[in-house]
């Protein structure tokens, strides 16, 4: 292996320090000094890597595992850091590195009633928690949440959220659309027009004055009065509901490259980004007594775009995608980083017995954006598209026993699988769309086409009926 190999192949040194962890002559001795508890490799910002113990320096001095340490230290080559390893006395606040939510297991293997274990702890510049399990109780709510999710922009994602918000407001709901993109915001710009329709503030200013410690009273004023305003389109259409905008930044927003530089960090009382995002959805759905969220997230797979999949708990979460290599090899790529952690693919265990628990695989579902009309020799696309759905989300399926009855395997061919596609039509008509300047598309039978079977799909996957439908 060459330097350069050393250096940048992180799995597969991973899978190296593992084998040679379960084979080595000392593993026992190891385990018995280990007590049941975990050894954690921590790899820092720069992907280094070091061992935690959970002995005593002196109870490692006196062991015999200088071989084992010293082996795994060879065997990590240029990503062991120097000190290789830290015993817990020799660690400021030790506990905060058992107790991090984020660990992932990597290896763990029980010998004659005892156990050794082996987690990973990612140091990242950014937060990691989009592999960390959400807690249950954050999602006891009565809002329903959507997430509208693409690996690449330009796939018609905040189109088909901005005509989801006005069918479900037809139908009697309060819609609160946010927009989550905060590097490049525009959904909230095709529902609210620009300088006295715009709230004073946004989800960015919300969240910086949460960080900086302003009071839950505060927030929630803030959250009510000043975050969010409602979009013209409710009059223009006579809507039934009620479409309610929070943009990424108000009309009165000071320093808002300065204060998102700032967003993804912990805040002061040790709140990581999603979790504080969580926040404010709750606070904001509270206070306007909103019945579904669509949230509109930072196109790619950066850790911040995809936190809102793991961590939101959303209903669901629309994925867009385009037939193309692209598409599928960056999906790819985030199922693969994803499944890393198992315990995002588990169902939660809850107190209420009765209450079904979140699970994200069920939470997604995939969007078929731009998709060509098929005609002559123009044919195949929506069958090709299939196969290379399933093809890639099978890397978060379970493998099919055909045993294990909690397997979730779904069929190529299940309509009701993360990988049936709900479809959106391409039509030149949406070069120019453009609801808030000309509200009489969205009732343009050309769009309607378009966007019918997301649509239908969509409301029916949120429990709305035609009820309330004009």
């Amino acid at each position: 292996m060459t330097l350069i190999d050393s250096l940048i192949n992180w799995e597969s040194t991973e899978q190296v320090l593992v084998k040679k962890l379960a084979l080595h002559p000392q593993r026992d001795d190891l385990q018995v000094l280990a007590a049941g508890e975990a050894l954690i490799l921590v790899r820092n910002w720069y992907g280094q890597l070091m061992l935690l113990l959970p002995c005593n320096k002196e109870e490692l001095t006196r062991s015999s595992c200088g071989t084992l340490v010293i082996d795994l230290q060879n065997t990590a080559g240029s990503l062991a850091l120097s000190p290789w390893v830290l015993c817990r006395d020799e660690l400021f606040d030790a506990q905060s590195y058992w107790c991090d939510p984020s660990l992932m297991q990597l290896f763990k293997e029980e010998t004659s009633g005892a156990s050794l274990t082996l987690l990973l702890l990612e140091r990242q510049d950014k937060e990691k928690d989009w592999l960390t399990p959400a807690k249950k109780s954050d999602s006891v709510r009565p809002t329903k949440r959507c997430i509208f999710f693409s690996v690449k922009g330009g796939v018609g994602r905040s189109s088909a959220l901005t005509m989801l918000a006005i069918t479900l407001a037809r139908r009697g709901k309060r819609v609160l659309v946010v927009d989550g993109d905060f590097e490049s915001p525009g959904v909230s710009s095709s529902l609210l027009p620009a300088g006295d329709g715009q709230p004073e503030y946004g989800v960015v200013d919300w969240l910086t004055a949460q960080a900086l410690g302003a009071d839950i009273p505060s927030l929630e004023l803030m959250a009510l009065e000043k975050a969010v305003a409602p979009s013209p389109l409710n009059a223009q259409l006579a809507l039934q509901g009620q479409v309610l905008v929070a943009p990424a930044y108000g009309s009165k927003t000071e320093a808002y490259v300065s204060k998102l530089a700032r967003t993804y960090r912990l805040s002061q009382d040790g709140k990581g980004y999603a979790q504080r995002l969580n926040e404010f959805l709750l606070t904001t759905e509270t206070q306007h007594k909103i019945d579904i969220t669509l949230f509109d997230c930072r196109a790619g797979i950066d850790d911040t775009a995809a936190a809102a999949i793991t961590q939101l708990q959303a209903d669901i979460s629309f994925l867009f995608a385009i037939n193309t290599s692209q598409t599928w090899d960056s999906y790819r790529l985030l199922f693969k980083h994803l499944r890393r952690n198992p315990a995002l693919f588990a169902n939660v265990t809850t107190e209420d017995e009765e209450e079904e628990p979140w699970e994200l695989r069920s939470s997604l579902r995939l969007v078929s954006a731009l998709t060509p009309q098929e005609y002559g020799p123009y044919t195949g696309y929506s069958e090709n598209l299939r196969q290379n759905a399933y093809e890639t989300f099978s890397e978060i399926y379970d493998a099919d026993s055909g045993e294990d009855r909690c397997a979730f395997s779904p069929a190529p061919d299940d309509s009701e699988a993360p990988h049936a596609a709900l479809r959106i039509q391409w039509v030149e008509a949406l070069r120019a769309f453009s609801p808030l300047t000309e509200p009489a598309q969205v009732s343009d039978a050309l769009n309607q086409a378009a966007f019918a079977d997301f649509l239908n799909k969509a409301t029916t996957l949120l429990g709305v009926d035609d009820e309330h439908s004009t």
